[in-house]
């Protein structure tokens, strides 16, 4: 049985607009598949997508046996579902089947592989400062007004999120990148998580917590813990760590 936990907390915003989805037997297949959703103005977008996206993604690969093409075209109908909202999220998905684990993000969600020596990225972080998002964002005519793309008096951060149907014009777009990923011998957690986690804490210094605390519960745990009280971080958290062998 996969040895997995998640943390999902407020933090001190107002609202919570995290959401989330883990499923260590997705299919009833003993595959795994686990999503975090970050929210931004309301929780709607990112709900609908816990809800709805884990179940779009297994039609959609039982019927092309693509992970990434499952994952690109969930992601975009996703985003389509939602246009009629004010509202978008970040996400981040994973799925494991055997010996590899295929990722999907759109926005500055992320998913890292800890190693016994090191530590791999597995997404793409679609933000300003990621040089060909910067670039693909100014050909569409967006203003920037760092972090933020602009768009009359509203910005955003991500340069890609599901949903965020006023920000369509100035090259917001759902379409996530995807990776696949080959399981090592000397892999010990795949972590997954929304930026409330990696703009408090390197993924390096995440490593080095994982080599100490190797249980996904006890890592989370210390995650909360140096993330809210010892930085004093104060954004919504979610995070999901499940253990590789």
């Amino acid at each position: 049985m996969t040895e997995a936990a998640h943390i999902s907390e407020q933090g001190t915003r107002a609202e919570m607009e995290d959401a989330h989805f883990l499923d260590l037997n997705f299919g009833n297949q003993s595959w795994v598949y686990g999503g975090v959703y970050d929210g931004h103005r309301g929780s709607i977008t990112a709900n609908y997508a816990a809800e709805h996206l884990p179940l779009l993604f297994l039609e959609k690969y039982l019927s092309s046996k693509s992970p990434s093409k499952a994952f690109i075209e969930s992601y975009e109908e996703i985003s389509d579902a939602v246009r009629k909202y004010d509202s978008g999220s970040t996400a981040v998905d994973f799925f494991i089947k055997e010996d590899k684990v295929y990722t999907a993000n759109a926005g500055d969600a992320r998913a890292i592989v800890v190693y016994q020596d090191t530590v791999h990225q597995l997404t793409t972080d679609h933000r300003l400062g990621n040089l060909e998002e910067e670039q693909r964002i100014i050909k569409m005519g967006a203003e920037i007004r760092r972090p933020y793309v602009m768009r009359g008096l509203s910005g955003l951060m991500p340069t890609r999120s599901i949903g965020d149907e006023y920000f369509k014009p100035v090259g917001i777009i759902a379409t996530p990148s995807v990776n696949e990923y080959e399981i090592q011998k000397d892999d010990i957690l795949l972590i997954a998580a929304c930026d409330g986690l990696f703009d408090f804490i390197s993924n390096e210094e995440i490593a080095v917590l994982t080599r100490r605390y190797r249980q996904p519960e006890a890592l989370l745990a210390i995650l909360k813990e140096e993330v809210f009280i010892i930085r004093c971080g104060t954004d919504n958290m979610t995070v999901i760590a499940v253990k590789l062998h």
